[in-house]
């Protein structure tokens, strides 16, 4: 667990959480899927006040349905790129190990809820995720195999009406709508809040733009794995203390 992130020891400590390879994928995904969702839904209500400057004049009606194309093939491209990095790096396979949810998710949910209503002094303590962070995790899987799939069959449209009726078109779109309106809505509530609203981080999470945290911010946010950190700095450091003065004698 405590491998995924590393100290940093220059004027002040940093833990290295992401990589820069990460950061990437991550700022790839956020840009394609805000266009996807400005695109996606202007072409659903184009009589919006947002949509209506646009709408009107059919050049720039039909760049929108080219960038929503594009950013969907990136988004696509992305997914792909991200399986074969979870399941063919020794990063992403100790990720994958980090993200599997367990019993302790379900007891720190129960302390979470407990602790936000009053009832328990203290707040749960996570390792490298919270269980928040698995949940998010697995519905952005979710969500974009089911955004993927139904995007495709609409993409090409005359080939999915080969092999199915009208009415799977039909419902396809409604799925790939409101499957559009929830992760809109999980992104907007949910994790714009933890990494942006939220008291303890505003005005921002900078680790999407460094990779880093501070001491204070991996204390507060992930004791276990600050802990299991300073344990095995400390055996580090005794065994490099060790090694220098058994090379004195």
């Amino acid at each position: 667990m405590s491998t995924l992130t590393m100290i940093e020891k220059k004027e002040s400590t940093a833990y290295v959480r992401w990589s820069r390879n990460e950061r990437v994928q991550h700022w790839s995904l956020a840009i394609s899927f805000i266009l996807l969702v400005i695109t996606g839904f202007a072409l659903k209500y184009p009589d919006s006040w947002w949509v209506r400057p646009v709408s009107g004049v059919e050049w720039l009606f039909d760049l929108r349905g080219l960038v929503h194309r594009i950013c969907g093939a990136v988004f696509l491209g992305l997914g792909v790129y991200h399986t074969l990095y979870m399941l063919g790096t020794h990063r992403g396979r100790m990720m994958i190990s980090a993200f599997r949810p367990g019993m302790k998710d379900l007891r720190d949910a129960r302390q979470n809820i407990a602790y936000n209503l009053g009832m328990s002094k203290h707040p749960p303590q996570f390792g490298h995720f919270s269980y928040m962070e698995k949940a998010e995790y697995l519905a952005l899987i979710w969500g974009a195999a089911i955004m993927g799939i139904t995007g495709l069959m609409l993409w090409f449209e005359n080939t999915t009406l080969r092999f199915f009726s009208k009415w799977v078109i039909d419902l396809v779109t409604v799925i790939h709508l409101y499957e559009a309106w929830l992760a809109t809505l999980a992104i907007v509530v949910w994790h714009f809040y933890y990494v942006i609203i939220n008291p303890d981080i505003y005005p921002i999470n900078t680790s999407m733009i460094t990779g880093k945290l501070t001491e204070k911010e991996m204390r507060d946010e992930y004791f276990l794995e600050w802990e299991a950190l300073q344990k095995r700095d400390s055996e580090e450091q005794a065994a490099e203390k060790i090694e220098r003065e058994t090379k004195k004698m």
